[in-house]
This record gives structure tokens, sequence and C-alpha cells, in this order.
């Protein structure tokens, strides 16, 4: 899956890329290298320790906006038209939303002061999810402490004082495969159409 969002991203123009890694560490730099292979430049944040969803940032430094993408997702995400529309909102940090239904495994009251209208037998109710996927800003950045930290940590830090988080609403696809049934369900729609997830290389490249 890793392996699959580099190639995206090399598609897409961006060439300079850093990878957190922890769990099995030496494999995946054994296996992805310094990025020859897709050429890309990749180099690597090690964790000795869990530091969060955002901690490892604080490593970084940036004079542009940084895109950030969690590895365990399947997705068809336009990575350009992310930070261009990041740009365009004039936006702190800006979050990629995906619609996505809620279960419920009780029965909801609809309700009118004390009567009840009618109950909805275990719904599904519509949300918007975030995707892993985030575009933060070279102020947002620098924010990020030393640390274990997480990115709704800094959203939330952002919004206290006063700064602009948008987010960016995702058509198409995104799966999270922290669950075995998504995971299993990622696996089927990329054996079904591999084109879908893996363009051939854009002619627009961005600046790195």
């Amino acid at each position: 899956m890793v392996e699959i969002l580099i190639r995206q991203l090399k598609s897409q123009g961006f060439d300079d890329l850093v990878l957190t890694v922890g769990y099995r560490a030496d494999l995946l730099r054994t296996y992805l290298g310094g990025g020859e292979a897709f050429g890309a430049r990749i180099t690597y944040i090690e964790e000795t320790e869990p530091r969060g969803t955002a901690g490892s940032l604080s490593q970084l430094s940036a004079d542009q906006p940084l895109l950030v993408v969690n590895g365990d997702i399947l997705t068809t995400a336009g990575f350009c038209d992310i930070v261009a529309k990041h740009e365009e909102y004039g936006a702190a940090l800006t979050l990629v939303s995906y619609p996505s239904e809620i279960p419920v495994d009780f029965g909801v009251l609809h309700t009118e002061g004390e009567r009840v209208l009618r109950v909805e037998e275990k719904p599904r109710l519509p949300a918007l999810v975030s995707t892993g996927i985030y575009v933060l800003s070279p102020d947002a950045l620098a924010m990020v402490p030393d640390g274990r930290y997480d990115m709704t940590d800094l959203i939330e830090r952002l919004i206290a004082e006063g700064r602009r988080v948008c987010h960016y609403p995702l058509s198409g696809v995104w799966i999270d495969v922290g669950r075995m049934e998504d995971f299993r369900r990622a696996q089927k729609l990329f054996a079904a159409d591999k084109g879908r997830f893996l363009p051939s290389p854009s002619k627009v490249k961005r600046k790195e």
C-alpha cells in the first residue's frame, strides 16, 4: 500500500518524499530504498517509540505547504488538487474529508418534547470523516512540538487560536484498511482495476 501511494505521488509530481517508519522499519528501507526505483527521493524518520500521528513532523521544516498522507489508505485522491485548494483557502491546515455512514446499534428515538414520533431501528447516520490526508502551512508545521503529538491536537490548537482550518471534500475512492473487512475490500478493488490507482505519470510537475 505504501508503494501504491509512492507511485501515485510520483505520478502527480511529488518527487521528494519523507516516510515515518517504526514497525518493520528495516524491511521498508530495504524494499523502498532511496526511491530510485520510483524516480523519487525517499528519506526516513524512524520512531523508536510511538509519537502519535503528527509527532514525527517536528523533525521537518518547510517553506511551502507540506502534504501529509497516512500509509494505510487506498485512494484515488488528486493530491495536487488538494494542495492547490489549500492554497486557495489560505488555510493554516486543510484536512481531506470523505462522506461516510456511522452505524448505530440501537433504536434511535425521534421526539418532540416528551412525545416519541418514531423509532428508527439501527440507522446508519451520515457523517464527514477525516481521511488521514492533510496539508500544513509552514507556520502550522512549526507548531508541532517534539515528542508524542496527534494531528487532532494540532487541529484543535489552530482552531483555538483562531487560525483557518478547512476541509477538502474528497470524491472517488477512499478506504482505510484498519478493519479486516475494509482491507479485503481494498484488495479486491485494486486487483480488479489497478490502472485506476496507478495512473500514468502526469506531465505537470509541482515545485519540490
